[in-house]
């Protein structure tokens, strides 16, 4: 998909009620990318899981494999994953974590409602504990080794829970920032291990440790709005508001999918994938380094947001789709070396 479709540059916001449930591992297939299934916000592929849902309900091999939906992401069900932000009220950071004792892993950074603050930004002040030697104030950061060894043979995704309040148009929308960087226990990042999903192109325009991003460098996640069945391309952004809104027109004669991301409480709305920081993570060559994420947003309207690491997602699959006639597949397989190529430029 297009820069222009489901993420926006600019400002707005979001919003979750939490409930417990039972902790489990979140096992979630992804197709790779390509013009239906992802959008490329700079370094990462994002997809919509609402979105997935239709397409791969419909059966377009563009969204195969997909699933399974809903993917549940209150604090009690996630809370044996790695969790990088989580709520404020009711679970603070006291998330179980999945990793030995003594693993270098930051506790989950605290998220406000949106009656607390609207505004979110990782600080030294609100890292809520588990410090170790190497450990970066301000910044959540966790054992590459680690990492590594708890995914095994799955790949390293971040899935996203957006749940503003109301219904149609910016009140659902929140505008995002966020970097993840390789670095040494002295703090030193990795050259090439910058990676950001913002509306910038070609990595971090600032890879110091405290980066300032401009409101225009921030990505606006958007809730109702229809996609293109045949082309992947979004229209009727913030506007929808049910599926007769996408229904087949002159402009698009077969039909849309009517997507929300703003799926409730405790339902993720997004997952993010970037290959090259898989591989660097996946590699085993940075064992002794920590995966360092940042992560900024404002607009928040609802309740705390909810960031973490997929414990069992995976990308694609050995079997070749049929491509359809009218959408040449994006995404290139060299199974040999087990690598897919995901970063490659879109226009807007």
């Amino acid at each position: 998909m297009k820069l222009s479709n489901w993420f926006k540059p600019a400002v707005l916001s979001l919003g979750m009620a939490l409930t417990a449930a039972s902790a489990q591992a979140t096992v979630l297939a992804l197709p790779t990318s390509n013009a239906m299934s992802t959008g490329t916000y700079n370094s990462f592929e994002v997809y919509s899981l609402d979105l997935l849902r239709q397409c791969a309900t419909a059966g377009d091999p563009r969204c195969l494999p997909a699933g399974p939906f809903p993917v549940q992401s209150s604090p009690g069900q996630i809370s044996d994953q790695p969790v990088v932000l989580t709520s404020s009220s009711g679970y603070g950071g006291n998330m179980t974590s999945p990793f030995p004792i003594g693993t270098f892993v930051d506790n989950a950074f605290l998220t406000p409602t949106g009656n607390q603050s609207a505004f979110f930004e990782m600080t030294g002040g609100g890292e809520p504990g588990g410090t170790f030697a190497g450990d970066t104030l301000g910044r959540w950061e966790v054992s590459v080794g680690a990492l590594r060894q708890l995914l095994g043979a799955n790949e390293l995704v971040f899935l996203f829970d957006n749940n503003q309040q109301g219904a149609g148009g910016v009140s659902q929308f929140v505008s995002i920032w966020a970097q993840a960087r390789i670095v040494g226990a002295d703090g030193n990042m990795v050259s090439g291990s910058c990676f950001e999903v913002s509306t910038l192109t070609g990595g971090c325009a600032d890879t110091g440790l405290n980066p300032n991003p401009t409101t225009s460098d921030y990505l606006t996640a958007v809730g109702d709005f229809c996609v293109d069945k045949v082309t992947g391309a979004s229209y009727n952004i913030g506007t929808a508001s049910n599926a007769n809104s996408c229904k087949a027109n002159a402009a698009h004669p077969g039909g849309g999918y009517y997507v929300s991301n703003n799926l409730g409480t405790n339902v993720a709305e997004f997952a993010a994938f970037n290959q090259s920081l898989n591989d660097m993570v996946m590699g085993g060559n940075y064992d002794d380094h920590f995966l360092q994420l940042n992560v900024k947003y404002f607009g928040n309207n609802g309740g705390a947001e909810q960031l973490w690491i997929c414990s069992e997602c995976n990308i694609g699959t050995d079997t070749e789709v049929s491509e359809p006639a009218s959408l040449a597949l994006l995404g290139v397989a060299l199974m040999g070396g087990a690598y897919v190529s995901r970063r490659r430029s879109r226009q807007a």
